[in-house]
């Protein structure tokens, strides 16, 4: 343990400085070129004009003198283009590249030491928390469920329940809600902003909607309620069960009642902020589709739930016998990568196409048919296309590996690119569950320069490799790669790197400082409770949820907390379900709070379907303050109750 009195130094300082510059950049990524110079054999140096380009020079000198301030113009953009290819090597700083920059400054300066290494790993010593065990849980539990969702069968719950809702705009309201919080519930809720969105998105087209603000800050929402149900919901919850030695069974027999409380309370509060017909209509078109049409693989569905559902069942009962969770979940991972490379081989993996019309659309359809007009008929069959539910979008590269973007020869499409890379990047592919295809990258031609289409070129001549591995590896197993590339990769070095940085903060004696601190919030269990939880929320808009939970969790376990003679049972365990409360609910209040938010926002600003930093603040302040207070009452009533 650490010492309870440390003093600071220049090194701890940095070490915090560090810690919240890396959690900025996380937030708002940023791209840093490198000053590595890189010149093409097909290409003449900058710094060396050939006889040509002093033939041009010569000529734009004996041009008239009012052609002159043009012809500067010209020559200024076309130095700093070739400026930018002097240095055509970048690095994003995001949520994959920044931590472990971060890591490696502070080794550099010696503000930390191979111990905060180590402990961020392993896990420190009588902390409990076991960060390798925490990343084998979570990337188990994440492959089952996208090779689950791979088969189609969330696509097809959707369009099930859409069918169910028989017209009724609060019917469906509702449907869409209980789906996306048992998905949730069951499986976690980056799951659910993956599936759901894109398809409330094109849902939303399908049936005219005006707007569909309501369905999906209602998706947003019981994504992160519903993932406080069980141990496995978030990475948070994990971390700090963990902590805690708090087992699957008594986890959820604490958090299940918080949970359901507010899940009720969102839905009640979403009613009345969402009262307006135009965001709950009181008719909706229903999608003319057969739901079986998203099940490319029934039998793998079936499987795959089985596979959910005996890891569900083993957890629970292994909890008795306090065995680590990633025991159970990685059998069950391996065993669905067995049976995925099986399905590959075999060559049964093939694109899905889901094409939707309304009843209107049919009907006008009909009547177009009914005029012999082909011109008509044509123009109705696109309409219908454009509304189909063709797409899915796939985060990256800050939650996924990196795919190229596709680009195009307009200008103001790399603007919009750029604008969309301001915090996750994505890519546009067929309707899930297909095979994604290689984005390839256009090359503008100037007529007098032959200059490449931005950084965007420039990078994917240098990773040509990549790009071909790549392409290779989705024609052999295009299951496969639809995976690896949905799977959350960068969430490995951020969470490591996370870990290191909260070591070296207690290394370096801010967390005993912290722990201090803290002793000032818990004058009794109910306080404690309130006060932890408001806190935590309050961080998560700072730090992110993962490092925030990361930070406190060691803060309550530092002798200063627990030593105090103020720390009781009751005010720990009030604590710890604070901590979870919070990390959960956290998330929903405004964009950066947590990863999924980031994923969410991303995938609808590929689809022009963006809310705005803004307007999710300011729709969540209508439901989440109401939501947490409930949800932390429930908490007090169990503390009291028990103890």
């Amino acid at each position: 343990m650490e010492s309870v009195d440390q003093p600071l130094t220049a090194h701890s300082w940095l070490v915090v400085i560090t810690f919240m510059v890396v959690i900025a950049v996380v937030i708002h990524p940023i791209r840093v070129p490198l000053p590595i110079p890189s010149f093409s054999p097909s290409r003449p140096r900058p710094d060396r004009p050939t006889t040509q380009q002093q033939q041009q020079q010569q000529q734009q000198q004996q041009q008239p003198t009012d052609q002159t301030s043009a012809n500067s113009v010209n020559a200024t953009a076309t130095n700093q283009t070739k400026q930018k290819l002097l240095f055509p090597y970048h690095i994003t700083l995001n949520i994959a590249t920044a931590p472990v920059i971060g890591v490696l400054f502070l080794l550099a300066t010696r503000s930390i030491e191979g111990d905060s290494v180590r402990d961020g790993i392993v896990g420190a010593p009588g902390s409990g928390v076991e960060p390798y065990a925490v990343m084998i849980l979570f990337f188990s539990l994440a492959y089952i469920c996208i090779s689950l969702d791979m088969t189609g069968v969330f696509q097809y719950a959707a369009f099930w329940i859409s069918q169910r809702g028989g017209g009724s705009g609060q019917r469906v309201f509702l449907s869409f809600f209980l789906l996306s919080t048992v998905m949730s519930g069951l499986t976690s809720n980056d799951v659910v902003v993956l599936t759901m969105t894109p398809f409330l998105v094109y849902y939303s087209h399908a049936v005219d909607l005006l707007t569909p603000v309501a369905f999906l800050m209602a998706e947003i929402q019981t994504a992160n309620i519903a993932s406080m149900a069980l141990y496995i919901g978030n990475l948070t919850n994990v971390v700090a069960c963990q902590a805690y030695k708090i087992s699957f069974l008594e986890y959820s027999a604490w958090m299940i009642l918080p949970c359901i409380a507010a899940i009720a309370t969102c839905y009640i509060m979403l009613r009345i902020n969402f009262r307006h017909e135009k965001y709950i209509p009181k008719i909706v078109k229903t999608p003319n589709v057969d739901p079986r049409s998203c099940l490319i693989d029934p039998v793998g569905a079936i499987f795959g739930l089985s596979v959910l559902a005996c890891s569900l069942i083993c957890l629970i009962g292994t909890s008795f016998a306090h065995v680590s969770v990633w025991i159970v979940t990685g059998p069950f991972a391996l065993l669905t990568l067995v049976r995925d490379i099986w399905y590959d081989s075999r060559g049964n993996f093939k694109p899905a196409q889901v094409h939707v019309s309304t009843l209107s659309d049919r009907q006008e359809e009909e009547d177009s048919k009914s005029l012999g007009g082909e011109g008509v008929e044509a123009r109705f069959e696109e309409s219908r296309m454009e509304k189909g539910l063709p797409e899915i979008a796939v985060p990256e590269p800050s939650i996924v590996t990196p795919v190229s973007i596709l680009a195009t020869s307009n200008n103001d499409n790399f603007n919009k690119l750029d604008d969309d890379r301001e915090s996750v990047e994505t890519v546009g592919v067929y309707h899930t569950p297909s095979a994604i295809p290689v984005a390839s990258t256009t090359v503008i031609n100037n007529n007098s320069n032959n200059i490449p289409a931005g950084e965007e070129y420039t990078a994917a001549r240098h990773q040509g490799w990549v790009k071909t591995f790549s392409h290779k590896f989705q024609q052999k197993w295009p299951l496969l790669h639809a995976i690896a590339i949905r799977m959350p990769w960068a969430i490995l070095p951020f969470t490591f790197s996370m870990f290191i940085m909260v070591e070296g903060l207690s290394h370096s004696g801010w967390i005993g400082i912290f722990a201090k601190w803290a002793t000032k919030l818990v004058p009794n269990y109910i306080a404690a409770t309130y006060a932890i939880g408001f806190v935590s929320v309050l961080l998560c808009n700072i730090f992110n949820n993962v490092p925030m939970t990361i930070l406190v969790a060691r803060i309550l376990q530092h002798p200063n907390f627990v030593n105090s003679p103020l720390a009781t049972p009751e005010v720990i365990k009030g604590c710890l379900f604070a901590l979870i409360v919070g990390s959960n609910l956290g998330a929903c209040t405004t964009l950066i709070s947590s990863l999924a938010g980031l994923m969410w926002d991303s995938v609808l600003r590929s689809k022009g379907s963006g809310v705005g930093f803004w307007n999710f603040f300011r729709w969540n302040m209508g439901v989440m303050p109401m939501v947490i207070l409930v949800s932390l009452t429930v908490v007090v009533i169990e503390l009291t109750v028990i103890f």
